[in-house]
């Protein structure tokens, strides 16, 4: 006799793996602050120059240079490759971490393929090239949101336009079909959108605001069974959001 499962017994307040990906100015490395106020100790593996807005918060962060050279941690030195297996390692664990934050996977991406592009230089085959793209960084992805944290991933967007001239906004990674194939990997892929409006005084008022579905173009996605979001929500924690879905009650 074998041993079944219900699906309702699965946790909703269990570790949040997500997405946020939008153009330059949106704030994805702000949410970090939220990150650390609503869940607690976290660690983020960072790609870019860009922490000025967080450095008010004491949040550990290690950053990363490359994807599998000059790892020198003892010099404040880090590959991405690196940093995998310090996480593996049992004494990670100990550190007490409640979420990770990878920012950005567009910087990540870029680390891979320059890796990628010395390891086949001299090397026609692009097939070969960009299929060791794509098999390490869905490969690495999945191991990083499998991990027993809140996982957060903050990319860049970019357009663009398919055969009846309609633009969409996809992650921007390397590769075409990687790009499609990361929305897949998280329970949340939300979609970060700003906007200039009028206040009661005339005056413009930047607000934010997150696509959480197929809209306009974004390829947005929750698993929010209880159909707790609407398509466009403005709010700038989206931490608030997943608290959102998990508490809900049942309609």
């Amino acid at each position: 006799m074998f041993k079944t499962f219900s699906t309702k017994d699965i946790m909703q307040d269990g570790p949040t793996k997500v997405l946020l990906y939008a153009h330059h100015g949106f704030g994805k490395t702000f949410q970090c602050r939220f990150y650390q106020t609503r869940y607690g100790k976290g660690l983020i593996l960072s790609g870019e120059a860009g922490l000025k807005s967080i450095e008010d918060v004491d949040i550990d962060y290690v950053p990363f240079t490359s994807w599998d050279k000059g790892h020198d941690p003892e010099n404040g030195k880090y590959s991405f490759r690196g940093i995998m297996k310090m996480i593996a390692d049992p004494e990670f664990a100990k550190q007490g971490y409640k979420w990770i934050a990878i920012d950005s996977l567009t910087e990540m991406s870029d680390r891979l393929m320059e890796h990628l592009e010395a390891e086949h230089q001299g090397d026609n085959n692009n097939f070969k090239l960009y299929g060791d793209n794509s098999r390490i960084m869905i490969g690495a992805l999945k191991w990083i949101r499998d991990l027993p944290l809140h996982v957060y991933v903050t990319c860049l967007a970019k357009e663009e336009k398919d055969a009846n001239d309609v633009t969409h906004y996809w992650p921007m990674v390397k590769g075409a079909s990687v790009a499609k194939q990361v929305p897949a990997l998280f329970d949340h892929v939300l979609c970060g959108v700003r906007r200039t409006e009028t206040n009661d005084k005339g005056l413009p008022k930047v607000k934010r605001y997150i696509v959480t579905d197929e809209v306009s173009g974004w390829h947005g996605k929750t698993r929010d069974p209880k159909g707790v979001l609407k398509p466009f929500e403005q709010v700038d924690d989206v931490t608030e959001l997943l608290t959102r879905m998990a508490t809900a009650e049942e309609k």
